[in-house]
């Protein structure tokens, strides 16, 4: 069976624009969706909890070895202008760039601006790379889903909690090779209205 662990931000400093709330918050929000989807279709899935630090959740991933592992964030940048989803994986080349690829379409799919790619993420932080891709065992990608201190981003993340969640689970599914079932109405009715504010017809 395949296993998935789910890595929503863990930043709860990280404050976004307007109503946006914490970084932690909203991609808790969409890791929701994304373990609700992964369940229904038999996927195994663990998650890290607010309380850990990133060391603690990237060890836990590596004690519980996941098929993969999906760390979900949004981006802030220096003025507040840039706009766009990327996603990052240590180097290319391996089964973590096909995760990455796979989840990047759809979500790509989904925001209203040019993207900005998939990504290496060796080169960044002084050429340290980024933690928790470098540390975690498993083929991991990293996820920034729009830019939190972006007016618009900001929105679009805040509208698009449940579509963002699907959209990633459903590039994880193209992963492991497995169909994606429609839910059913209620239920959709039901994710719209508890994460998008979206009124039950």
């Amino acid at each position: 069976m395949a296993s998935v662990y789910i890595s929503p931000s863990l930043q709860d400093w990280n404050v976004g624009y307007g109503m946006y709330g914490t970084e932690e918050q909203r991609m808790n929000q969409v890791a929701d969706i994304v373990q609700y989807e992964l369940g229904r279709h038999g996927i195994t899935t663990w998650r890290n909890s607010p309380d850990m630090s990133l060391q603690q959740a990237v060890a836990e991933s590596n004690r519980l070895e996941p098929d993969v592992h999906v760390a979900l964030h949004s981006n802030a940048s220096a003025n507040g202008e840039a706009r766009g989803a990327e996603i990052y994986v240590h180097r290319f080349g391996g089964e973590a760039e096909r995760l990455a690829r796979d989840i990047y379409g759809y979500v790509s799919d989904l925001t209203p601006t040019e993207d900005l790619g998939v990504k290496e993420g060796y080169t960044t932080f002084n050429g340290q790379g980024m933690y928790e891709l470098r540390r975690t065992a498993s083929p991991a990608a990293l996820l920034e889903v729009a830019f939190h201190d972006n007016p618009e981003d900001a929105q679009f993340i805040i509208d698009q909690i449940s579509e963002l969640g699907r959209g990633v689970a459903r590039g994880i599914l193209d992963y492991f090779d497995i169909d994606y079932i429609e839910d059913t109405p209620e239920n959709m009715a039901m994710l719209m209205y508890q994460y998008n504010g979206v009124p039950l017809a």
